[in-house]
């Protein structure tokens, strides 16, 4: 039996490459001119407590938010759609793709059980001129990689487990901001294979994909969310990673430092936060930066994190002014 036989009813409703939009009851209240846009980068650990996550929304106030892990009619998140709880409550239009569909299966633990859908998310304060979907190169096959004698036995086990149909992705959408136009793109790169070379292939696609679209070169470009960049000493403790010095990376430095030091400043974008502005934690065991906020053709005039709430990432959010004119 083939994983699609399990999926729930709601789940063969769903498109994968679909992008649904869930509109407030009222207008959009807009960006005012004249300020920088602030946007918000957030990994809300599936949405568990959806109004705990717009009340910290509110008392950010982000123009766009880019949100990953989250979750729609799932049973671990109490069937909830998280993103139209959110909408409703922020008045934001939501913007949501699908990243998996969580198949159901007998052997997945309580805390993931599935039946619905996980993805990424965009919560915007006016309409977007244009939203898109970026496939950046699959490190793994959740679909199949239970049955891959390929894949390390750590791999194949855990994506047993959490059986899943889909694959990372990018959210982007374009606007038009009192005569700037800027690109946002919600990501989650991939934690499960790939290391630090596969996450930065699928930076790398990303950018390649929103520079390929006409009038890309005319906008400050954004892409903000849960990189994944993890890989340390510490972590390899638990979770080996298969290249500790992929892309030049001396031993002992963290992933996310040579992301700050080596790998972003090429591309021409660039994140505010300093290494140790960790957003990631296990009590008492591990924490890191994980989670991005990159700007290429924007200045950053302020920056700053919320406060963990429902989820083990906290939100990050960076004012930002675009250094481009529209057309």
């Amino acid at each position: 039996m083939t994983a699609d036989h399990a999926l729930t009813a709601f789940q063969r409703a769903l498109q994968l490459g679909r992008i649904y939009a869930k509109r407030p009851r009222r207008p959009l209240a807009g960006i005012a001119p004249g300020r920088p846009v602030r946007i918000l980068s957030w990994n809300i650990g599936r949405g568990l407590a959806p109004e705990r996550i717009a009340d910290t929304i509110h008392d950010l106030q982000p123009d766009i938010a880019c949100l990953q892990e989250v979750d729609w009619g799932n049973r671990r998140s109490g069937g909830r759609d998280v993103l139209q709880v959110l909408v409703e409550r922020s008045g934001m239009l939501g913007l949501y793709g699908i990243e998996f569909l969580e198949v159901p299966a007998p052997g997945r633990p309580r805390r993931l059980a599935g039946g619905g859908a996980t993805g990424n998310a965009l919560l915007c304060r006016l309409e977007p001129r244009a939203c898109f979907r970026i496939e950046p190169p699959a490190e793994l096959d959740w679909e199949h990689g239970a049955e891959d004698r390929k894949l390390p036995p750590r791999v194949r086990a855990r994506v047993k487990r959490e059986r899943r149909i889909g694959r990372r992705f990018a959210l982007a959408a374009e606007f038009d901001v009192a005569g700037a136009r800027f690109v946002v793109a919600s990501v989650h790169f991939e934690d499960k294979l790939g290391g630090t070379r596969g996450r930065f292939r699928q930076f790398r696609s990303t950018v390649e994909a929103i520079d390929a679209r006409r009038g890309s070169s005319d906008a400050a470009v954004v892409v903000a969310g849960d990189f994944n960049t993890f890989d340390s000493t510490v972590a390899r403790l638990v979770t080996p990673d298969t290249d500790a010095t992929a892309l030049g990376r001396p031993k002992g430095t963290s992933e996310a430092a040579w992301w700050k030091r080596a790998l972003l400043p090429p591309t021409g974008f660039a994140d505010p936060f300093p290494v140790a502005a960790w957003t990631f934690r296990v009590p008492a065991v591990f924490r890191a930066k994980l989670d991005w906020i990159t700007v290429r053709s924007g200045r950053v005039h302020d920056c700053g994190s919320g406060p963990f709430s429902s989820s083990d990432h906290r939100p990050i959010w960076a004012d930002v002014e675009s250094l481009t004119n529209c057309a």
